[in-house]
């Protein structure tokens, strides 16, 4: 066909060979030659442009699909983060950690598993985890459900060396710890633990028998190098959020009186304002803020780490039942039911630390020497109210006090006055009305006569220097306290027939001189 050149564009004429080598003589300032060897290197860019494409798009043909259902696999060792192990939790049957120091134990996994993988929940009272021939070990599930997820999945920082030509350099010739994985396919992997590297937080690894060495990550190298005790729960098993829950509280310590602490049955008849009772050695008034510091401490005991089962330890200063002090903690659960918890006190573990045992486990803890340091001071002479006279003044119908010479009288008559909850009180002074204000100041001096020290004989007879007497309209009814002579110093204090503390007879004079006083006019207190 003949080609319509009016209506149609001509045809673009293609280069002659001649044009795409360039000619000799070239045309033009630069000449042919010059475009040759410019066209060189762009033909050479686009072949080698075009077999990257073609070799690209080959090389996606050939990749397989996915499978999305696979198992993970481990991946190829590089000097970057390196998967060294891939596997299936539910695979994982146990872990056994051997420690350099010779010291051996296996985390058994006793979780059960749905084709999925997903936990079966256990029965009540099993445990996922438990340390193998020790049933009765208190296993930290927390840690222990890390370690053996270390069993499925454990990835280095990076790889050290490929092929390590001597494991002494990276302490693995003597390993800190030797982990054996066991899996319920009948696959095993041992893998072992060397130095710390110089220069991070992370330690030397590689599996046993391999010359390809990883650094590891400090947080799995901590849980594979630790002791089997490390492993054990710390908690109390046990705790006291209030304190005002406790009832009672018993100190037995060796070499010294038993000290029990309690309340009075009913603080509508107790003489002092304070409801706290020293029970024994004998029952008396309590210090209220010392006694509490005692509840206080009880209820804040805490456990720093286990030490092991009674029978594996030596001098705890617990073999046999013994302790060097037993605390019984008596708690309201409600208005009815109550709960006893005991800890035992042993020996010095360090000197920061000493050992426990709680209840009646054979567990051995130990606890930090602070958290027990206020037994020191379970004592009578630090608990006891060392007011003698401490006696709420509404529970006083009158007073007498008198020595061998002379006596002095306080009485109390008390008016109900409407609209008033509480009577009002009338101060009489041997037989005749005295000032409100002042008679109670004077009554607080009386009762505020202290003791100076606890007696080390409770039975002391002796003449008596003064007397003071009250008349109560609680029970017992009367309650007389006695100064007997003693020294030229001190008098010994008597109250229901027990000498238990000895007085200055300084602060008895004071209390005389008090009442005369008030007696000519001149009492002034400050």
């Amino acid at each position: 066909m003949e080609r319509n050149d009016k209506n149609e564009a001509p045809l673009k004429k293609l280069a002659s060979a001649q044009d795409l080598r360039g000619s000799k003589s070239g045309t033009g300032p630069e000449g042919k030659g010059q475009k040759r060897k410019l066209l060189l290197p762009i033909l050479a860019a686009v072949v080698v442009l075009g077999l990257a494409v073609g070799a690209y798009f080959a090389a996606q043909n050939m990749i397989p699909a996915e499978d999305p259902n696979a198992e993970p696999t481990a991946a190829p060792y590089t000097n970057e983060t390196v998967k060294l192990i891939a596997d299936s939790r539910s695979n994982v049957a146990s872990v056994t950690v051997a420690l350099a120091d010779g010291e051996t134990y296996t985390i058994l996994n006793n979780n059960k598993y749905n084709e999925d993988g997903s936990r079966i929940d256990l029965a009540e009272g099993e445990k996922s985890y438990a340390i193998k021939d020790l049933e009765t070990f208190d296993l930290n599930q927390t840690t222990a459900d890390t370690i053996i997820g270390y069993a499925a999945n454990l990835t280095a920082s990076k790889m050290v060396a490929d092929n390590a030509e001597n494991l002494a350099d990276y302490g693995l010739d003597k390993p800190r710890s030797t982990v054996t994985m066991t899996y319920k396919d009948g696959k095993t992997t041992t893998w072992i633990i060397g130095g710390q590297a110089p220069t991070s937080t992370g330690s030397y690894f590689a599996e046993k028998g391999s010359k390809a060495v990883f650094l590891v990550y400090s947080s799995a190298v901590t849980n594979l190098t630790s002791t089997r005790n490390a492993l054990h729960t710390v908690n109390m098993p046990w705790t006291i959020a209030d304190t005002t829950a406790i009832q009672k509280l018993l100190v037995e310590a060796e070499g010294r009186e038993t000290i029990e602490l309690g309340y009075a049955e009913s603080s509508e008849t107790n003489l002092s304002i304070s409801t706290l009772r020293l029970l024994q050695p004998f029952e008396y008034g309590a210090h209220m803020d010392r006694a509490d510091e005692m509840f206080q401490g009880a209820a804040a005991l805490t456990i720093s780490g286990y030490a092991g089962e009674l029978g594996e330890l030596e001098n705890t200063g617990l073999e046999d039942g013994g302790a060097q002090v037993r605390v019984t903690v008596t708690v309201a659960l409600d208005s009815e039911n109550t709960a006893e918890y005991v800890y035992r006190l042993g020996g010095f573990a360090s000197a920061t630390q000493r050992y426990v045992q709680i209840d009646d486990t054979d567990a051995v803890y130990l606890t930090d020497t602070s958290n027990v340091a206020f037994l020191d001071n379970a004592t009578p002479g630090y608990l006891v109210d060392l007011f003698a006279n401490l006696v709420y003044v509404d529970r006083v119908d009158s007073l007498d006090v008198t020595t061998a010479t002379d006596s002095w009288n306080i009485s109390i008559e008390r008016e109900e006055v409407e609209g008033k909850t509480k009577p009002q009180d009338h101060f009489f002074f041997d037989g005749k009305p005295a000032d409100e204000s002042l008679s109670r100041k004077l009554y607080q001096v009386i009762i505020g006569t202290m003791n100076s020290k606890l007696s080390e004989d409770y039975h002391i007879d002796g003449d008596v220097y003064c007397t003071v007497k009250y008349t109560l309209n609680v029970e017992p009814g009367e309650m007389v306290i006695e100064y007997l002579e003693y020294d030229n110093d001190y008098l010994a204090l008597r109250r229901d027939g027990l000498t238990l503390f000895l007085i200055k007879r300084e602060n008895v004079d004071a209390m005389i001189t008090a009442l005369n006083q008030f007696r000519d006019g001149t009492f002034n207190p400050s």
